[in-house]
């Protein structure tokens, strides 16, 4: 897979096509902010959520667009999830621990925050998804954007 120039300094981006029959619609909690990108996860009362910073087994997938209900006054406002298919690759930005390596390709890693990896955290609950490491992207276009460089890779269920 060639090398993508898509940096942004949060949020999974997606980088092959979207099968759009595929999202999956949730109604979002009340006083939750979803960016595009966010890792989403379903709350104890079946809303949709990104307040959660490591994967668990409520992980449902990333936020394809953003959406708002921080005011809590409509609990009709819904987000539309990319579902977490092995068959979506996704750059996300590396927030702790250190620039990425070639070591990395291979590796499963948890969430640092609702939109970035954790190189340093390779656990993650039992029956949640973990995101695999296909390739990584510490180029010098990468890191100007993101100190810690890029990886790009799918989400694969951990059975830890």
């Amino acid at each position: 897979m060639p090398k993508t120039n898509v940096y942004k300094a949060a949020g999974f981006t997606l980088l092959n096509k979207l099968d759009e029959g595929g999202l999956r619609l949730y109604g979002v909690a009340t006083t939750i902010n979803i960016a595009k990108g966010d890792a989403i996860h379903i709350d104890g009362d079946g809303y949709a959520t990104n307040a959660v910073t490591a994967f668990a087994a409520e992980f449902v997938g990333i936020a394809s667009h953003a959406a708002n209900n921080t005011a809590g006054l409509d609990a009709a406002i819904d987000v539309l999830v990319i579902p977490p298919l092995e068959k979506y690759i996704f750059i996300v930005p590396v927030e702790q621990d250190a620039v990425i390596l070639q070591t990395d390709v291979g590796e499963i890693y948890d969430l640092e925050s609702c939109n970035t990896i954790d190189l340093s955290d390779m656990g993650g609950a039992a029956n949640a998804k973990g995101f695999f490491v296909d390739e990584i992207d510490a180029s010098t276009a990468a890191v100007a954007i993101n100190t810690n460089g890029y990886a790009i890779g799918h989400f694969v269920a951990h059975t830890a």
